[in-house]
């Protein structure tokens, strides 16, 4: 037979055990503009694998895809204002926070994909990162959009001339409005979802967007005429920065070390993916031209953007455009 004191004893612990506090949850809703299944959206779903095995489910990640609770620039101020916690959407999403995003567009300015990876893994993405540091966000990383494309209904673009009278459609760039600009075409900011009926029913005669998208949204079906266009652009990885400097340290620096790790992966799957969206131009019975692999071609091209290069190192600082101008 237990004593009074034994049982009293095992009362209270199992009283202190039950009463123990279980380590809470923190959940990160992180809405993105793309569906699931696609690249960016498999980023996020493995970086909240990733946080949850690594905190023993201490974080869950959330995914809202398809814009169904904000998307672009919506999202990004959602982050800012604290409604939800991350977001990875396009460069264009940040510019209401710093101008210098649109240093990542710059026309046949970086030489190649690898020194615009370059660019945004070193200190010169620093001139973006600070500046939303200040506006609210934290940085975690930076995933390239992979590559760009002018698809035209006529013309296949191979030289500056060729732009001469085209109508294309852009997110709105200034440097990118100012380029084509100086090349002869005109431009028109139309939602992407629109570029379909605006390029059949000639409000349009080309469109500059992702490759990725120009297949997926399948305007190669109105625009066969592929120039791959050496200008970049990036999904900025972003948190919340008052929430983000409330988390322990070490967690922080978790989520910094996954994100990154998966961005250099990001890299490397989005560039592997153009073979695919060639084929498909073929297979479309399009054409392709890809000037900026030619050195007499490309320099064709900085020759005729050297006014639009002035004015964008008067905007952005000559040393800042000159480091980007100069990469081999």
């Amino acid at each position: 037979m237990m004593s009074g004191k034994l049982i009293f004893a095992l009362a209270a612990a199992s009283i202190a055990f039950a009463a123990a506090p279980v380590a809470a949850q923190t959940e990160i809703k992180f809405p993105v503009k793309v569906n699931a299944d696609t690249l960016r959206g498999k980023a996020v779903l493995e970086f909240g694998a990733e946080l949850a095995k690594a905190t023993h489910n201490r974080y869950k990640v959330t995914l809202y895809p398809g814009g169904q609770l904000y998307d672009g620039d919506k999202a990004a101020k959602a982050v800012q204002l604290g409604n939800v916690q991350m977001t990875n959407e396009p460069n264009s999403a940040y510019t209401s926070y710093t101008k210098n995003v649109d240093l990542m567009e710059i026309p046949f300015g970086f030489a190649d994909p690898d020194e615009f990876q370059k660019f945004l893994t070193g200190p010169r993405a620093d001139v973006v990162r600070k500046d939303l540091e200040r506006a609210g966000f934290h940085v975690l990383t930076f995933l390239d959009e992979g590559p760009f494309v002018i698809g035209t209904k006529e013309v296949l673009i191979n030289s500056p001339a060729d732009f001469k009278g085209q109508v294309i459609r852009t997110s709105g760039h200034p440097v990118v409005v100012d380029a084509l600009k100086a090349m002869g075409a005109s431009t028109a900011k139309i939602p992407l979802n629109e570029v379909y009926s605006a390029l059949q029913q000639g409000t349009i005669s080309g469109v500059y967007t992702t490759f990725d998208a120009f297949v997926n949204e399948k305007m190669v079906e109105v625009a066969p005429n592929v120039m791959i266009i050496p200008s970049y652009g990036a999904y900025i990885w972003v948190a919340n920065k008052k929430w983000w400097d409330a988390q322990p340290a070490a967690d922080r620096k978790l989520m910094d070390d996954i994100a990154n790790r998966l961005g250099v992966k990001y890299h490397h799957d989005i560039w592997a993916e153009s073979d695919e969206y060639v084929a498909a131009v073929k297979k479309a019975k399009g054409k392709v031209s890809d000037p900026a692999k030619d050195p007499a071609a490309r320099k064709v091209f900085r020759d005729a953007l050297a006014k639009t290069y002035d004015r964008v190192r008067e905007k952005f600082g000559k040393d800042t455009v000159n480091s980007i101008l100069e990469s081999k």
